[in-house]
């Protein structure tokens, strides 16, 4: 897909594309706050060049493309994580060990997240550990019916 397409479907169904991040992408994993959303989506359109390769990006993918291309390798605080932003309660519960990060990517038709502990305090090494990661299959069909089965709603 094309960004001035993946532009224009955005524009044209950002609420529901929103909705199915959450029902369907974040399903079982945590939910997405619509200001979140929207700030994500700023930051997606406005990188020049883009770290993960987009070659496969259709409106299905997308949300998962967000998601890796903005948060993914930056290692991002656990404390980002909360109700304003994206929340992971779940996968928190589900792993129960201590990390001090999360990371995003997309590999292959997966993806995955992980949470990762850094070795802190005076040591200057850029060793990380996995902790817990995650697997989810990238769904690559469903936003299209999901935005008809709810744009009447």
């Amino acid at each position: 897909m094309q960004e001035t397409e993946l532009k224009a479907f955005i524009k044209e169904n950002s609420s529901l594309i929103y909705e199915y991040i959450n029902a369907e992408i974040l399903k079982d994993i945590g939910v997405m706050s619509s200001s979140f959303f929207e700030r994500l989506i700023y930051e997606y359109f406005s990188k020049e060049e883009k770290r993960v390769c987009t070659d496969n990006l259709t409106a299905d993918t997308f949300g998962y493309y967000l998601i890796t291309e903005i948060l993914g390798e930056s290692r991002q605080a656990f404390p980002f994580f909360r109700k304003d932003t994206l929340c992971l309660d779940n996968i928190f519960k589900e792993a129960k060990v201590y990390f001090n990060h999360v990371k995003f990517t997309i590999e292959s038709d997966t993806f995955n997240i992980y949470l990762v502990q850094t070795k802190a305090g005076v040591s200057s090494l850029d060793e990380e550990i996995i902790k817990y990661s995650k697997q989810f299959p990238i769904k690559t069909s469903g936003i299209k019916e999901f935005i008809v089965n709810y744009s009447f709603k």
